[in-house]
């Protein structure tokens, strides 16, 4: 393998992660300004990391979740590593499923015995950095908040919606 096919294959995964990650974002956007869809797809997911730990951090209806999000991101992105040759399509799909997965489990990792809007954790910062397990437990203990709802990876693109 090349220089060259290197940095196209690094390319194009990294084009497919950027891309998958605003999607999520604009979704996880959309859905707080949704009261029906947030109430029927959404608030779930609040209400449960809101309260006391009361089992796994992925359950089964994360796990599907996900699960479908990357069926549905990896579908196409095969077919256009298929046409065009270049694994990195595929590879950046496949990457961020597992980066879902992990950065879920980084991002509830303050889930615990104590309900999160006793933590009384203040508003965080604006900033262009990663989404820490701070931002997001913000996020839990205020999901009206019209700042910091809704990126999964980089605060950046939370700061464009704003």
């Amino acid at each position: 393998m090349n220089a060259y096919s290197v940095l196209t294959t690094a390319s194009a995964g990294f084009s497919v992660f950027v891309v998958s990650d605003l999607i999520y974002t604009l979704d996880h956007y959309f859905v707080h300004h949704d009261k029906e869809r947030y109430a029927r797809t959404h608030a779930r997911h609040h209400v449960r990391y809101g309260g006391a730990r009361d089992g796994r951090h992925l359950d089964a209806y994360e796990l599907s979740t996900y699960g479908t999000a990357a069926l549905m991101s990896v579908m196409p992105t095969s077919l256009l590593s298929l046409f065009t040759g270049n694994p990195g399509f595929l590879l950046g799909a496949v990457l961020k499923f597992v980066h879902t997965l992990l950065f879920h489990l980084y991002q509830h990792g303050w889930w615990g015995p104590t309900n999160v809007r006793k933590l009384k954790l203040g508003r965080p910062s604006a900033g262009w950095g990663i989404a820490s397990a701070r931002y997001h437990a913000f996020h839990h203990s205020n999901p009206d908040d019209p700042q910091f709802t809704y990126t999964e990876s980089w605060k950046g693109f939370d700061r464009l919606l704003e």
